[in-house]
């Protein structure tokens, strides 16, 4: 390190630079040479902890009557949706749709689904039409409610 710094003072003495000038070369070369380094090495982030956006996840069964308006041909789709509730009451759940499918491969398409998602997206629903999805985590921790209670 001192025979860099050495060698590099002997080449601007050869050039002819004011001392001003000189010192401020040394200054960025120094930098450069300790921030080099220090650049390298990989600072350790927080890890953020997940927030569940949703409380709970279910299954919503519904059947919607079609019309078709060029025949009139009047049908029945039976869609599965997979929501996530994002309020509660006793009674009612406010849910948002995570995935759609219907049994008409008509309705499988982006813009009919879209349709179907807008039906059901962000409104209230009787929470005993869902069939909620339960894992053993869930399980455990109702357990341990009984438990303590």
């Amino acid at each position: 390190m001192k025979l860099v710094i050495h060698y590099i003072l002997i080449l601007l003495e050869k050039i002819d630079f004011s001392k001003n000038n000189i010192m401020i070369f040394i200054g960025i070369l120094i930098g450069f040479i300790l921030g080099l380094p220090i650049g390298f090495i990989k600072w350790k982030k927080k890890s953020t902890p997940v927030v569940e956006k949703y409380t709970r996840r279910g299954l919503l069964g519904k059947e919607f009557s079609v019309t078709d308006g060029i025949t009139g041909r009047k049908s029945t789709v039976e869609c599965n949706f997979e929501i996530g509730e994002l309020e509660s009451t006793d009674t009612l759940s406010k849910v948002e749709v995570i995935f759609v499918q219907s049994n008409q491969s008509e309705y499988n398409t982006d813009i009919n689904k879209k349709r179907l998602i807008e039906m059901i997206n962000k409104t209230w629903v009787n929470s005993k039409d869902i069939h909620w999805i339960t894992t053993t985590a869930d399980k455990r921790n109702q357990k341990i409610d009984q438990v303590l209670n």
